[in-house]
């Protein structure tokens, strides 16, 4: 019961955040056989040693154990302790009891991760735009695109398809990119959900091919202010809008390490597996291996990251660095081609790099190094020092991550930015893909928690997927949202934020919780798009994570 009030409390919104949060026992999963499976119970007084049990469906106790100290900021707790259940190994739903407190049901099952991956897809469907097959809205934005700048200046070019970006209408390479070049390594992990996976990725990958339209011409943008200011509407209705700038919307043409990189490592991906396809299918290999050279040479020719893109475009996407994603496109290149000089220039990239442990569309270091190291479901390096080097840079990004796991009982290994469940996703999977390849200890344990962080281990008991979990989102930012709560399934929100960063954009006062604190506050309210907006990078992250634990 007291489980039930504190969950009901943070739902309505009701309590104070300053009121004391009341005891609960928070849970992850679903989780496989082998996973680590750690619950954490949040009090106001200190609980280690005492007694816990784990029950079946049937009530019956399958585990006895006592609580540990969780470690790190227990926070909105005073005290936070951990019950280790990782010894419950056949499937099945279990609860942790401890004292008048029962948990949530902890699901075990073989294949853990097919569910929430499909789930997240669901959320890829709906942002897919143009022609392609979307459940929540018909064809759409068929003018797409003029190009606003440049030689190319006022030309038309077919930029149909590929994703929205996130709770509105732009698409962005930056993001399609490394979705696409995820959802293709998530295939290679997860056999079991990989034509789905693959499928998903083809829509990125057939919309980055439109992009590169002309020798000299590299589209970064389509869309701009006028998309993203006018407000939640269903985008089939945009063509016919006689709106300047939504009729038919405008391309911003731009390059840089950053762009060039992503794009040849999405586009390199897939002219491997197109090479590796049926005669009928490999004849799209050529293709995709020449725009692959041709977004990479176009960005290490540009010498730096994309220069930022003057008004109406908006500010939305700007890297701070080049080199991790030229290292992940050279990395995806050497693989395709055989290249040495492609294997030179991933290791030189690499090189140049702190490990930071981050892992997403402005940190692609840590993909490169998993790609060389033979982590990412596909031999590593054939030159053995090389893959050597790279599997020390992907233990180095791994170590990264989990250190900063430890500065919270709940183990996210994300900071709290705008984001959060991004951040924590792609560090997460480093973390895993390092304990799998190279046995990093506390790797496979760290993708696990970064998992059940995203799908309800966390102080608020929330799942961050709409459509999937416990008290999962049914108030997304997001233009489908008109169609009723809980559209689109499948998305995966921004997450927990510092207070300051959502009354910065003068959204409203937020619904506060007794789980918030000023430095992680979390709501579902539609307006609230620091926490409560999806993005297709934030949903490849947790696919890439969960897919990084498939068969673990």
């Amino acid at each position: 019961m007291a489980v039930l009030l504190a969950l009901g409390a943070a739902a309505c919104g009701a309590s104070s955040a300053s009121a004391t949060p009341p005891d609960a026992i928070r849970v992850g999963g679903p989780s496989a056989p082998g996973d680590a499976k750690v619950a954490i119970v949040g009090s106001g007084g200190d609980l280690r040693g005492r007694a816990f049990r784990v029950v079946d469906s049937s009530g019956r106790a399958v585990l006895r154990g006592r609580l540990a100290g969780a470690g790190g900021s227990a926070a909105p707790w005073r005290h936070a302790a951990r019950a280790d259940l990782s010894r419950v190994r056949a499937p099945g739903a279990y609860r942790v009891r401890f004292g008048d407190l029962t948990s949530r049901p902890w699901i075990v099952r073989t294949n853990a991760v097919s569910a929430p991956i499909r789930a997240i897809l669901g959320f890829f469907a709906a942002n897919a735009d143009g022609r392609e097959p979307s459940p929540a809205h018909g064809p759409a934005h068929l003018r797409d695109a003029v190009v606003a700048t440049g030689p190319h200046a006022g030309e038309a070019f077919d930029l149909t398809g590929g994703w929205m970006d996130a709770g509105d209408m732009l698409k962005f390479t930056h993001t399609t990119a490394y979705a696409a070049a995820a959802l293709q390594v998530a295939a290679r992990l997860d056999r079991a959900d990989a034509p789905a996976l693959t499928a998903a990725a083809d829509v990125g990958v057939r919309w980055l091919l439109k992009a590169h339209p002309a020798p000299d011409l590299f589209i970064a943008q389509v869309g701009d202010e006028r998309d993203h200011e006018l407000g939640f509407r269903d985008p089939a209705g945009d063509d016919a809008s006689g709106k300047v700038g939504i009729a038919t919307r405008v391309a911003y043409a731009n390059i840089g390490g950053d762009l060039g990189g992503k794009a040849a490592a999405a586009l390199a991906l897939a002219a491997e597996r197109a090479g590796a396809a049926p005669a009928s299918q490999a004849a799209s290999a050529p293709a995709l291996l020449d725009a692959a050279r041709d977004w990479y040479a176009a960005g290490v020719a540009a010498g730096g990251v994309a220069p930022k893109l003057g008004a109406p475009s908006g500010d939305f996407y700007s890297g701070d660095t080049a080199q991790d994603a030229l290292a992940a496109g050279a990395a995806a290149l050497y693989r395709v081609t055989g290249e040495r000089r492609y294997l030179d220039d991933a290791l030189r990239y690499l090189g140049a790099i702190t490990p930071d442990g981050r892992l997403g569309w402005n940190a692609m270091a840590g993909f490169a190094a998993a790609d060389l190291c033979g982590a990412l479901g596909a031999p590593g390096a054939a030159d053995r020092a090389a893959r050597a080097t790279a599997c020390a840079a992907l233990g180095a990004q791994g170590r990264a991550a989990l250190a900063r796991a430890r500065r919270g009982a709940f183990r996210t290994p994300g900071d709290f930015t705008w984001g959060q469940t991004g951040e924590s996703s792609g560090a997460g999977a480093l973390a895993a893909f390092a304990g799998g390849a190279i046995g990093l200890p506390g790797g496979l344990a760290g993708g696990a928690a970064a998992r059940d962080w995203l799908l309800g281990r966390n102080p608020w008991g929330a799942s961050f997927v709409t459509g999937y979990g416990p008290k999962a989102p049914r108030h997304p930012h997001h233009w489908s949202s008109l169609a009723g709560p809980g559209r689109p399934r499948g998305a995966v929100v921004g997450g927990p934020a510092p207070l300051a960063d959502i009354l910065a954009q003068d959204l409203g006062a937020p619904r506060r919780s007794p789980f918030d604190t000023a430095g992680a506050t979390y709501e579902d309210r539609v307006d609230d798009y620091v926490t409560s907006e999806p993005a297709i990078d934030y949903a490849a992250s947790a696919v890439l994570l969960l897919a990084a634990l498939a068969g673990r």
